[in-house]
């Protein structure tokens, strides 16, 4: 056989690994779940209050799914701050118990501050780092609460593009873990973003890709 043929079946070889390993790594960054509309966009006038005691107390949730397991990198919500102090947002992912929030399952972090909602775009995109083992989240249903601790700080949480509408949850009592008003209403703007991860895709492609080398070489050799 001419080298040439027998360094062209691993060469093919190397090029089928190397796509798989390409497309893998290329998850990198998914938008695992979205209710922005196109362009990143939301209604920037109207939304719900999350805010603290001296205020309405509002505690906001929304739902989300995994169609499959990821690993969450951050959330990103649009937020505007109305008045009061500005104080930071704590996000939580929690479980779903019922159709409506259950327990805390990962806490995230607000980067940045919240711009004021009457800026003409009702704040602005913010962004929730999550980090750690409790990111890891398999498929299934869950919910996105925003809870505003500062009694002094009330912040917007902004409608949907066109403001679609869907399930939602709420308590006026301050609390992130309810109990919770279940309602129809309209969604609140945000996205998820992450890693999908399906563990054992890589194992299984291996030794077709083998396989399919192995033919190659074969013909290669007739």
């Amino acid at each position: 056989m001419h080298p040439i043929l027998r360094k062209s079946g691993v060469f093919v070889m190397a090029i089928l690994m190397g796509a798989m390993i390409c497309s893998v790594s290329a998850a990198a960054g998914d938008i695992l779940y979205t209710t922005l509309g196109p362009g990143s966009s939301y209604d920037g006038s109207n939304g719900i209050f999350v805010d603290g005691s001296n205020y309405n107390n509002v505690v906001a949730a929304n739902p989300f799914t995994l169609g499959a397991g990821a690993t969450v990198a951050d959330a990103v919500l649009a937020l505007g701050n109305y008045q009061g102090n500005n104080n930071p947002v704590t996000l939580y992912i929690e479980s779903d118990n019922g159709g409506v929030p259950g327990s805390i399952i990962a806490t995230l972090s607000q980067a940045g501050t919240i711009l004021p909602f009457g800026n003409g775009s009702g704040g602005g995109l913010v962004t929730f780092n999550c980090s750690g083992a409790q990111c890891a989240l398999g498929a299934g249903s869950y919910w996105l609460v925003a809870w505003e601790k500062d009694p002094n700080t009330q912040q917007v949480w902004d409608f949907t593009y066109q403001d679609q509408q869907g399930n939602f949850a709420f308590n006026q009592l301050g609390s992130p873990t309810g109990p919770w008003t279940q309602d129809f209403y309209y969604q609140n703007a945000f996205q998820i973003d992450g890693v999908a991860t399906e563990p054992g895709t890589l194992l299984v492609l291996i030794p077709g890709l083998f396989a399919a080398g192995y033919s190659l070489r074969r013909r290669l050799l007739a």
